[in-house]
């Protein structure tokens, strides 16, 4: 019995290594593993039985298969309905009628031709579409919706543009009525359309309650922790599904597909893959010996520093892959320093987020804004975007170092029993200060002067000592690769929205530039490096795409949109640039923290469009455009799946053996979300509501 005591002993702390692998990527050591006479062996005592907790573990896996159950028998009972597809011919001012059998009041039709869906002019040919009930014995029209105009290119272009509408129209007692499709052409030459009809479209009034239960569902599961985010993340989405499919509007597998963003999942796993390699060479460690240096060992110097370089190169690159370059130095750092590394990161990811915001690569809703055909028109280019974010920028940044310090002054030195295993760890395999270090310690202390102008950290020296002695570069060469390779990815981040380099994405460039530093690294293992992706940060970043455009079709992104028209219309028209500011502001920051900031600014910008193009309210569109970005990117840092950032940082953290929960991102998110929020409103309402800097 004592051998399978101490037999189920070793086998219970292998589990735990595996579990939190150090900050080096290896296991902790097997003498570390054995019980240890001089230190407490928490992991032999059993876990004391907690009734609560037993009850709490059987609600959570009741709700769990409840939840399974309701989605499960949803899609195995109801199948796709296929949508008709046809090729009509409409004649120049001539009608054309398609019978469709009406199951419901409503039709959703898409149409595919060469529309012009930027300019509406009297003299514009158009096609008009309408739903009809007609007596098909009088041919006498009984019923019929309202005329919904898609206007034409003047002249002959090849274009191959798709819109969508949903029509309704009031049914008829009558018996010999037939239901059908009116096409009336009001153009002077015969065009050829491409129409789609779903004659099961979404129409419900309760869309948006089950948008909104499905966002709430999202939280309960993150919030309590009742399962893993990702599995969460999946099994929302898949209740998203099974309710469309259940009010009859069931997607197929090509359009759920369609619905994730996979040019953020490329550029992610491009950049994953190459951080991993350049991991390899040795830089990070150096990267956080010099910023050491550079603080003398003072936390809150080291932590300004860290957010500083962080937020300036977010402009540049993109703030992910600012992020996957800072988060092992700063791990490394607050090992050696003492300080809370979740805490840190968090920090760090907060202002890979703020500075991202300046330009257009810097964060992806930039990206989906500044790459959109209608904010191109509109002459909104690099140069001029920058421009206009900068000062927000600039306020958010230096009010964020307060925020930061008084969020966090008071917890940043309270280490963590997950953070002291694993500092005992490593502080347990590295080898004592040898004669050398001793001599380098007593050197540097020679060379400091009587009265340095920042006064060294208790043990700077020795620490800095034992940093230089296991922290360098140790493969210049594949240094050299790695930086040529970035180096190519920079350049083509840079020119991506120059004409002659159309195809340059920002996910196609990280994954060609992957391809390439895996070709110069010559990796015999490629397993070693795809160990180190974050597959789970992906597929969370996956399924949330799938749930939002759920939450999109179920008609609340719609609700909100028409909210919005009927506030700003409500008052008078020298106010309805401020008001709609306001509102785009915080409900794009609102969305973003509670939603994602990349499927909630595709879908704000959709609405800023609309909002553009209202004849009624006839909005300036650049103002609306700053507010987005602020509100999706500010507000990205409310909360942990925020923006895909902030995912990231949490997956680095438990790749290194440390957890960011929900909760705790919370804390020191949310607050940096409203102040900076708050800091871009007063901007933004001085730049356009008082000065009106979009008309000049």
């Amino acid at each position: 019995m004592k051998f399978v005591s101490v037999f189920f002993r070793v086998a219970n702390l292998d589990a735990v290594s595996q579990a939190w692998p150090s900050s080096y990527g290896s296991s902790i050591p097997r003498r570390l593993r054995m019980p240890n006479q001089l230190e407490p062996n928490y992991l032999d005592e059993p876990e004391e039985f907690s009734l609560w907790r037993f009850v709490f573990k059987l609600i959570k896996i009741a709700l769990l298969l409840l939840l399974w159950g309701f989605f499960t028998y949803i899609l195995v009972r109801i199948a796709t309905t296929p949508d008709e597809s046809s090729v009509v011919t409409i004649l120049p001012n001539e009608t054309l009628l398609r019978i469709v059998s009406l199951p419901n009041d409503a039709v959703r039709i898409s149409m595919w031709g060469p529309f012009d869906r930027h300019s509406k002019s009297d003299d514009q040919p158009l096609v008009g579409v309408r739903l009809e009930w007609r007596d098909s014995g009088q041919n006498k029209i009984l019923e019929r919706s309202d005329m919904w105009n898609i206007y034409l290119l003047k002249n002959d272009d090849d274009s191959f543009v798709g819109t969508t509408n949903t029509l309704h129209v009031s049914r008829t007692k009558m018996s010999n009525a037939k239901s059908m499709i009116s096409l009336e052409g009001k153009n002077d030459r015969p065009v050829s359309l491409l129409m789609v009809v779903s004659v099961c479209p979404l129409v419900t009034n309760h869309g948006v309650i089950y948008a909104s239960l499905l966002l709430i569902g999202l939280y309960i599961l993150i919030v309590f922790e009742l399962t893993d985010r990702t599995l969460a993340s999946l099994l929302m989405a898949t209740t998203g599904i099974a309710i469309l499919t259940a009010l009859g509007n069931r997607p197929t597998l090509q359009k759920i597909i369609s619905w994730v963003d996979f040019e953020t999942l490329m550029l992610l796993l491009g950049m994953m893959i190459m951080v991993a390699i350049m991991s390899e060479t040795g830089i990070f460690d150096w990267m956080a010996v010099l910023a050491y240096r550079i603080s003398k060992g003072h936390p809150w110097p080291l932590l300004i520093l860290l957010s500083s370089i962080t937020a300036l190169m977010s402009c540049i690159l993109d703030n992910v892959t600012m992020l996957l370059l800072m988060a092992p130095i700063a791990i490394r750092l607050c090992e050696a320093i003492g300080v809370q590394t979740p805490l840190v990161l968090i920090a760090v990811v907060l202002y890979s987020n703020l500075g991202g915001t300046l330009t257009p690569v810097g964060d992806p809703p930039n990206v989906i804004i500044a790459t959109n055909p209608v904010v191109e028109e509109n002459g909104i280019d690099f140069a001029t975007f920058t421009m206009h974010m900068l000062p927000g920028v600039l306020l958010a940044v230096f009010a964020g170092f307060g925020v930061n310090y008084l969020t966090m002054r008071k917890s940043l030195f309270k280490l963590g029993d997950q953070q002291i295993q694993l500092t005992a760890e490593r502080d347990a395999n590295r080898p004592r200060l040898s004669a050398d270090i001793s001599l380098r310690v007593a050197q540097m202390r020679e060379r400091q002067s009587a009265r340095p102008c920042v006064r060294p950290s208790e043990n700077y020296f020795e620490i800095l000592a034992q940093l230089e002695a296991h922290h360098r570069i140790r493969d210049k060469t594949l240094l050299i690769k790695c930086i040529l390779t970035m180096a190519f990815a920079i350049i083509c981040f840079l020119m991506h929205s120059m004409p002659f380099m159309p195809g340059a994405t920002l996910g196609w460039v990280a994954v060609l530039a992957a391809f390439l530093l895996l070709i110069l690294a010559k990796m015999n293992d490629i397993e070693t490096i795809l160990d180190q992706v974050e597959w789970s940060a992906l597929l969370f970043l996956a399924a949330l795409f799938v749930l939002t455009e759920a939450v999109d079709q179920l008609g609340f992104i719609h609700w909100l949109g028409e909210c919005t028209v009927k506030l700003i219309m409500s008052v008078g028209e020298q106010h309805q640039t401020t008001v709609g500011i306001l509102i785009i502001l915080w409900m794009t920051a609102i969305l973003a923290a509670f939603v994602g900031n990349v499927p909630v600014t595709t879908m704000i910008l959709r609405l800023n469009i609309a909002l553009h193009r209202n004849e009624a309210i006839r909005m300036p569109l650049s103002p609306l455009i700053w507010a987005l970005s602020y509100g999706a990117c500010f507000g990205g840092n409310g909360t942990l799946i925020g923006a895909s950032a902030n995912v990231v940082a949490a997956a680095i953290a438990h790749q290194y053996g440390y957890k960011i929960s929900f909760i705790q991102f919370f804390i020191y998110g949310f607050p940096m979300m409203l102040v900076t929020i708050s800091l871009a409103m007063v901007y933004l309402l001085v730049a356009h509501s008082v000065f009106t800097w979009h008309r000049t």
